[in-house]
């Protein structure tokens, strides 16, 4: 009994010792402890200095980046926009330009912007039409997580302050040989921003909508968007980030 006992312990000794196998080897400056799929130590090899052994300087500060998700701390964006009015159903009143706007990161996932626009303005009611030049400077707040390898949406609030200028016009006059008389002036805009930007390849493309209302500073005796071109507009927009 006592050599039937003995065996028991031997052989539960064996197979405990190979379960217990453990190979070790050596990855870089380090030591491995590897007993199986997710069972593992590793260590600082013995008498290894990371700094002599990747050539770094002692005030070198090592920080590990995700290519993935490397955020766009600043760029120019450039693009081109249509709106369209709706304050009036009769009234026929788009708008045709383009943009181009600093964008800077001043928080994570917020964004300041502020550029330059160029519109041309066509409104028309009747035999009426009117042709503005628009130029703006918009300015907004935008929460995105902007990246050139990753696709995000956007959502922003601004204002646009613009100048505008009758181009030309085309009406029937009240008095024959009577010349259509002509606006300038400012006005402001509130404008709210939702889209997104798309990688195409190795362009990062801004795709979105925005809806604004205007409001005339230079009324005078007629306020030319109240009364013609419209005060709330709806448009798209699609540019480029570099």
């Amino acid at each position: 009994m006592k050599k039937f006992f003995s065996m028991i312990a031997f052989l539960a000794f064996s197979v405990s010792g190979f379960a217990q196998d453990v190979d070790n080897f050596e990855v870089g400056p380090y030591e491995v402890d590897y007993k199986g799929s997710g069972d593992y130590k590793f260590r600082l090899r013995k008498g290894v200095d990371l700094y002599e052994y990747f050539g770094l300087k002692r005030d070198t500060t090592i920080q590990v980046v995700d290519s993935n998700h490397a955020l766009i701390k600043s760029g120019i964006q450039i693009g081109i926009n249509m709106e369209t009015c709706l304050s009036n159903k009769s009234r026929h009143s788009n708008v045709y330009g383009v943009n181009g706007s600093w964008k800077q990161s001043i928080g994570k996932g917020v964004y300041l912007n502020g550029g330059l626009s160029l519109g041309m303005a066509i409104a028309t009611i009747g035999i009426q039409k009117y042709n503005l030049m628009e130029v703006g400077v918009p300015l907004s707040v935008e929460l995105s997580n902007i990246s050139k390898e990753k696709a995000s949406l956007y959502g922003g609030i601004g204002v646009v302050p613009s100048f505008y200028s009758t181009m030309s016009t085309k009406y029937e006059p009240e008095i024959p040989g009577e010349e259509p008389e002509k606006y300038s002036g400012l006005y402001i805009a509130p404008q709210l921003d939702l889209g997104g930007y798309i990688p195409v390849g190795k362009q990062l493309v801004r795709v979105g909508f925005f809806l604004r209302y205007k409001i005339n500073c230079s009324t005078k005796d007629y306020d030319l968007y109240y009364q013609l071109m419209g005060l709330t507009f709806f448009g798209a927009n699609v540019g480029l980030v570099f």
